[in-house]
């Protein structure tokens, strides 16, 4: 269920309560106001909630930022539960911004000025 649609940012409620302060929550921002799914939407696995951009701050590109919370708390990337998405784990850099996804071994490091090799696109 989408707890809240807002201001470039969507929380998708993964328990289905509704409620941002229970259970596991995905938070994406800089999401596009055209097509972005409305709160109280229920989204099924795979369905669409927005479309990424660079709204919401002083982004010069499209881009996207997701994390989690569970039980209202912000859970780093780095720390006890591992953040696996499709196989690849985040892992935090010494900077903002300068994290990596790992898979096997592949290694895509994140970089700001959004060069081709940081693209990772989901397996079909």
């Amino acid at each position: 269920v989408i707890a809240r649609s807002e201001r470039a940012g969507v929380a998708l409620d993964l328990d289905g309560d509704g409620n941002e302060q229970t259970g596991w929550v995905l938070f994406y921002y800089h999401m596009a106001r055209e097509g972005r799914v409305a709160a109280g939407t229920l989204v099924l696995q795979d369905g669409v909630i927005g479309h990424p951009s660079c709204e919401g701050t002083r982004a010069t590109g499209t881009h996207l930022h997701l994390t989690r919370k569970y039980n209202g708390e912000w859970l780093p990337l780095d720390g006890m539960i591992p953040f696996v998405l499709s196989g690849w784990t985040a892992h935090a850099g010494q900077k903002g911004y300068e994290g990596t996804l790992t898979r096997d071994d592949q290694v895509v490091t994140a970089h700001p000025d959004g060069e081709h090799g940081a693209l990772i696109m989901r397996d079909d």
